[in-house]
């Protein structure tokens, strides 16, 4: 217990820097010591759903995962990444119950970590998030066709986080004062259900702004028993996105927090090569545009999207394959990380990665597992590679000769999820 509260107070060091004022009441941190790489991830351990909390790093290496509710630690423990540097380890077996955080102290600064969770007839995975910004944004949900749409907001530090949510949907700015002033308690998870503050509305977004201290957010939609979990994210100008195969409904949703007009073009990288501004337009106010993409290619693709104004750019699939949400990426890398990233027993799924340069690149696609295996492949400019992931590996690491962007989907008995990558732009 004494070691868990240690590495909290590491975590709010991390944090105090986005803090709007000094906390007095936060610790300082001892000069002479070491910050330590943290993750803070979601966890979902409610009736038949249950979370796994992947880990990925580049040793073989000692980390601990501790999960906290209601103010304080529940549950941690110790864990090794192995000869593979990948582990899986079950939230549960941490103290892990109901909606709650878990912290994850890394082995070390080449470390990612992810949330897998499933159920009967459900999968869900997101990358975990590592020091909050100030602004976070997000989009894609939906209270609609017996649609449940939850916030997540995570405090993993010793003081008590204010947060203000601008909520729009196509009815305009929400106003509930459920939005306004939300506190989040010390080591606490607090979750707004948006089925019951603004049912019937078809496309919500939620813009999060810290007032004091820091939180963490995910969005969790459930339809018909399936689960998709994404994370609110700083919104930017430039975002990429690989699309996995697949009929169905694939759609893009570019959305924004702000006041003002939008200009948006989208670039597709298609069977066809690359086809620039295959859409361009405004987005309103607060508003959004959604891009259709299954009716252009069934096909693996990719898209880029450039604006004149921050959004965040994220993708929908609905399909017999599953129900998954992931935000894009606001970089292209040479490596990737992947944890959690595997075809589940009875299932399958795959990798997708965007050559996103000019030049033909080799892409070595590792499986991390006890016997980890390494595949070379060559993918031109501007293409798209679709690989299949293997059953027994526990994550995955790409490393592409040039920048690429990459993407994971799992499927099974009607249930998915996709994720992307979390880039390793210096190693």
């Amino acid at each position: 217990m004494r070691y868990a509260a240690v590495l909290l107070m590491f975590a709010l060091a991390l944090g105090t820097a986005f803090l709007a004022a000094p906390d007095p009441s936060s610790p300082e941190q001892a000069p002479g010591t070491e910050e330590p790489p943290v993750a803070i991830c979601p966890v979902f351990e409610v009736g038949n759903q249950s979370t796994s909390i992947s880990v990925l790093s580049s040793i073989n290496g000692v980390g601990r995962l501790s999960t906290f509710a209601a103010g304080e630690e529940t549950g941690s423990l110790e864990f090794r990444t192995g000869v593979s540097g990948a582990v899986a380890i079950a939230a549960g077996e941490a103290g892990g119950v109901g909606i709650n955080g878990a912290l994850v102290e890394m082995p070390s600064e080449t470390t990612a970590a992810a949330s897998v969770m499933s159920g009967a007839g459900s999968l869900a995975a997101e990358s975990c998030a590592d020091i909050p910004t100030g602004q976070a944004f997000i989009s894609g949900g939906s209270t609609v066709r017996g649609s449940e749409f939850q916030i997540q907001l995570i405090n993993p530090y010793a003081g008590e986080a204010n947060v203000e949510l601008t909520v729009t949907s196509e009815a305009g700015i929400e106003s509930d004062d459920r939005f306004n002033s939300v506190i989040v308690p010390a080591l606490s998870s607090r979750t707004l259900d948006l089925s019951q503050i603004i049912p019937g509305r078809e496309r919500i977004s939620a813009n999060i702004e810290m007032t004091r201290g820091s939180v963490l957010a995910f969005g969790r939609l459930a339809t018909e028993g399936e689960v998709a979990l994404w994370r609110a994210v700083a919104p930017g100008e430039d975002w990429w996105l690989p699309v996995p195969r697949g009929a169905g409904t694939k759609q893009m949703l570019i959305a924004t927090p702000e006041a003002g007009e939008i200009g948006y073009q989208v670039d597709l990288y298609g069977p066809e090569g690359l086809v620039e501004t295959h859409a361009e337009g405004v987005i309103e106010p607060h508003g959004n545009v959604v891009i259709p993409l299954a009716a252009v290619t069934t096909e693996a693709a990719g898209v880029r999207v450039i604006t004149t104004g921050p959004v965040v750019s994220a993708l929908r699939i609905d399909s017999a394959e599953g129900l998954a949400w992931t935000t894009g990426s606001q970089v292209t890398a040479p490596v990737w990380l992947m944890p959690g990233a595997r075809s589940p027993q009875g299932g399958s799924g795959s990798v997708v990665v965007l050559n996103a340069g000019i030049e033909t690149v080799t892409v070595s696609i590792r499986a991390l597992s006890d016997e980890t295996i390494v595949r070379d492949l060559e993918v031109n400019a501007e293409e798209v590679l679709v690989t299949n992931l293997r059953g027994a590996a526990n994550g995955y690491r790409i490393e592409a000769t040039g920048p690429v962007v990459a993407l994971w989907t799992s499927q099974r008995d009607g249930a998915g999820s996709a994720a992307i990558g979390i880039p390793l732009q210096d190693e």
